[in-house]
């Protein structure tokens, strides 16, 4: 079973792998795609020695900033309310062994969407949308399309449609042996039709095609029981904290 340490190195290695800039230590671990949207940049852990070289980095740049509180060498929330940051979110960090998961037997044809893989930019661009819940931004949808298009892509987007149209998205990150499960979305208007779970089944298979082990997600509070029907377990809390506005 995936230990707690292993599962953060999971988390960081497939946030880097969706980045055009990244750096890691021991200390500190960041990434940046580019992409002028919080959940597509951020501080993934930091020692408060370190808060300070962060804050110089990510000065400007709209991030998440994570905080471990099960982990007192990257427990950095004092430091960060300390200097202005608000509290966003806490979810369970959850890993499952994709060679053993309960997942293995789910199609991603059972339930009432279709599931396709994105592969052109208008397509990109209608899974912002529903990601996001706002019209695509160009430097958003360039960031997304340069790790998530192309043969060589890390990030690979799901859309679940009905009858052609567009009602909810998803990813897998893939990195070596690592998959993370992202940014499962339903439309309001079609949620609690098993869509979501559709996305996951998805995710998961394009992870188990691309030969990864291990995947890991954080969990909303409504998703968080059906990832344990589907094989995940909980390793710990992360939270997650946003700068002050600047201006």
């Amino acid at each position: 079973m995936i230990s707690s340490s292993d599962a953060l190195s999971l988390y960081v290695a497939t946030h880097i792998a969706r980045a055009n800039d990244a750096h890691r230590s021991n200390e500190l671990a960041w990434f940046r795609t580019g992409a002028p949207h919080e959940e597509l940049n951020g501080v993934l852990y930091a020692t408060a020695a370190a808060v300070g070289d962060a804050v110089v980095e990510f000065a400007g740049v709209a991030a998440l900033w994570h905080s471990w509180p099960e982990r007192p060498e990257f427990d950095i929330e004092a430091q960060l309310r300390a200097r202005g940051f608000s509290f966003v979110e806490e979810e369970p960090v959850m890993v499952m062994s994709l060679a053993r998961s309960a997942a293995a037997s789910v199609t991603e044809s059972a339930g009432p969407a279709c599931i396709r893989r994105v592969e052109t930019a208008p397509d990109l661009a209608a899974w912002e949308e529903i990601w996001s819940g706002e019209e695509s931004n160009p430097a958003t949808l360039s960031a997304l399309a340069a790790a998530g298009l192309g043969s060589d892509r890390t990030v690979h987007h799901l859309l679940a449609e009905i009858d052609g149209v567009a009602v909810g998205c998803g990813a897998a990150v893939v990195t070596g042996a690592a998959l993370a499960v992202e940014h499962i979305v339903t439309s309001p208007s079609h949620r609690r039709r098993g869509i979501g779970s559709q996305l996951t089944a998805a995710a998961l298979a394009v992870g188990r095609q691309l030969g990864a082990d291990h995947a890991i997600l954080t969990a909303s509070p409504d998703g968080e029981r059906l990832y344990e029907r589907l094989g995940f377990v909980r390793r710990e809390q992360v939270r997650r904290f946003a700068p002050p506005e600047v201006g």
